[in-house]
């Protein structure tokens, strides 16, 4: 009867971990109901699934339960540390149900807890290369109705080993989709954010401007006589000039700014609880950073230069800040024709 039970366990731990890698491709989420599914099944006193780095290979504790995982939110292991380090080098599973006399064994983390580990399973989580790429471990496994200290067997390894194995899918398959999101809102000539991406962002962050009262700025750019360096130098060269110029552009924002192309030889930048000084003072940096280019230019034979049109909202006219900023950056191109210089307002 207990066999029969165990497999019919089984069998809805396999159909519940299924369901979730097929329900979300976001990682979190993902997480989040395999850790809950393993502690309902196993019932450890506590459990963690863990990362590596992608050029380090420190593992990382994404996610823990059982225990305050903010203790473990800076520590790390290197290959071959602890249990979860060995694990991982060494793409193996291990039982142990008697720690202190393993040497592999690391007290790192009970310290940093103030707890004693007197049972551990890990297995580690692998890619579809066969590559590992995190290890989720086990601690102390408790009797659900008596609550003594049990020790781990082969069949929770059977188990582990499989949820192991649907867990490196599941991140492979949110991996892939986030890279192809990211695709999607990235313009793959200048390396910065598109146009359609840069549309989104701006509705959303207006809606938070008017929610919570402050203001906004909008920069709009061009390069300048970027027609001639296509017909004089070609358009593999005005290529590369759009794609300077995202650099230069890049190094000038605030974090919490987003850049874009908005099309063609155009640039965009959105900048969020910025006043129009706030504007002005990146149109500087921008400029500056044209002029130290310009000393060392990296395309033969060109000259860059941008102009830029600045326009900060009031709240009362926010949908207008694209036409105001469009509208300044004509002021602008229009000053640089008859002067040889551009006057932000």
């Amino acid at each position: 009867m207990d066999k029969k039970k165990n497999e019919i366990n089984e069998l809805d731990i396999l159909n519940g971990i299924g369901r979730v890698i097929t329900s979300s491709l976001e990682l979190d989420t993902i997480f989040e109901n395999i850790m809950e599914i393993i502690g309902s099944y196993f019932n450890p006193r506590n459990w963690s699934l863990l990362l590596a780095e992608e050029e380090t290979e420190r593992l990382y504790f994404k996610l823990v339960k059982g225990v305050d995982s903010n203790k473990l939110k800076d520590i790390y292991l290197v290959p071959g540390e602890g249990i979860a380090g060995w694990v991982y080098k060494n793409k193996h599973f291990v039982i142990i149900n008697d720690p202190e006399n393993d040497a592999r064994f690391s007290k790192k983390v009970d310290d940093i807890l103030g707890f004693t580990t007197s049972s551990i399973i890990a297995v580690p989580i692998v890619n579809g290369k066969n590559m590992p790429i995190g290890v989720i471990e086990l601690i102390n496994k408790i009797h659900k109705s008596s609550g003594i200290p049990e020790k781990f067997t082969e069949n929770d390894m059977k188990i582990l080993n499989t949820i192991a194995s649907f867990t490196g899918i599941a991140i492979e398959n949110a991996f892939l989709y986030e890279k192809i999101k990211k695709l999607a809102h990235i313009d793959p000539l200048s390396g910065i954010y598109n146009r359609h991406y840069f549309n989104e962002t701006l509705e959303k962050e207006i809606e938070l401007a008017k929610k919570h009262g402050y203001s906004v700025c909008v920069i709009m750019m061009d390069i300048d006589g970027f027609k001639q360096i296509n017909d004089t130098q070609g358009h593999l060269v005005g290529d590369k000039a759009i794609s300077e110029s995202a650099k230069l552009l890049e190094k000038c924002i605030r974090p919490s700014d987003t850049l874009a192309r908005f099309g063609g030889d155009e640039f965009v930048i959105f900048m969020p609880n910025a006043t129009i000084e706030d504007g002005k003072a990146v149109t500087e940096k921008i400029q500056n950073n044209i002029e130290e280019w310009n000393n060392n230019p990296t395309i033969p034979n060109v000259a860059l230069s941008l102009s830029c049109g600045v326009y900060a909202s009031d709240l009362n006219h926010a949908d207008e800040l694209i036409k105001k900023a469009d509208e300044d950056l004509y002021i602008c191109k229009k000053a640089k024709k008859k002067k040889g210089i551009c006057h932000i307002r």
